[in-house]
């Protein structure tokens, strides 16, 4: 019994062992002048920036499925050919990288991309796409249009976000650009940590939530206590970098960082 034990056992950590990321990659240039374009995406979508000059997509999910009848033909999408094994199609024109998941929206895959840190990021997710995106360590501009949460961490912008049903938190690393940024959800809170020595002009609005924030805001501001929402106009450090911030139904939070 014991020995069946032990077998048993090693069996199950050699079939753990055996799950391995499927990986495609893909050479960029780690400069501002990159852009990576991903569409269509079902899953959790996570980027993270490192200080490489590569693209990397993987996935533990593994090859993409092929049913026994299918043996020996090749997939076909009505919307590229995959060119990964990952059931995504890459094409590269000059600094501009674009990405479609050709896989159904019925079809979850998470897929986690490991981009160089100075490349431009554009995400598009369609409502039927159930994607929750997050990034973080990347120093460049970020735009995302979906319908679910957004979480960024440790970015520097500028930011264009739209969500219609998600919740956005964003955790800022250095500010370093003087273009406006836009953060707009509809029915999903939004949660906001700046430096705290940031010199911005902040502009906030909620229609049906409500306004919290440890930033000292001057009483010649449009009054953040009234109940039931409003819209606040604000210099914090003098001014500078624009922020426009809105949800219509949900709460706004910002926060002091370091």
């Amino acid at each position: 019994m014991k020995t069946r034990t032990i077998f048993s056992a090693l069996f199950f950590i050699c079939s753990a062992c055996t799950i391995v990321a499927q990986e495609y990659k893909i050479p960029a240039e780690n400069t501002k002048d990159g852009v990576l374009s991903l569409a269509g995406f079902s899953g959790e979508l996570t980027i993270e920036g490192y200080s490489g000059n590569e693209i990397i997509f993987s996935s533990l999910d593994g090859d993409v499925e092929t049913p026994e009848r299918a043996k020996g033909l090749k997939p076909v999408y009505p919307s590229g050919t995959d060119n990964t094994g990952l059931g995504l199609s890459v094409e590269k024109n000059g600094s501009m990288i674009e990405v479609s998941n050709l896989l159904p929206f019925t079809k979850r895959r998470d897929v986690t991309v490991r981009v160089p840190e100075n490349i431009s990021i554009r995400v598009e997710s369609e409502c039927q796409y159930n994607t929750n995106i997050s990034i973080s360590h990347v120093k460049n501009e970020i735009e995302i249009e979906t319908c679910h949460d957004i979480n960024l961490k440790d970015v520097s912008g500028p930011l264009v976000l739209s969500t219609i049903s998600g919740n956005i938190e964003i955790t800022f690393g250095t500010i370093n650009t003087g273009k406006p940024f836009s953060i707009n959800s509809v029915s999903g809170e939004i949660d906001i940590t700046l430096p705290s020595k940031l010199a911005a002009d902040i502009e906030m609005q909620t229609i049906s939530g409500a306004m919290y924030s440890d930033f000292d805001f001057s009483q010649n501001d449009t009054d953040m206590k009234r109940i039931g929402g409003g819209q606040i106009n604000s210099k914090l450090n003098g001014g500078g970098t624009k922020f426009s911030i809105m949800t219509v139904s949900s709460n706004i939070y910002l926060r002091k960082g370091i």
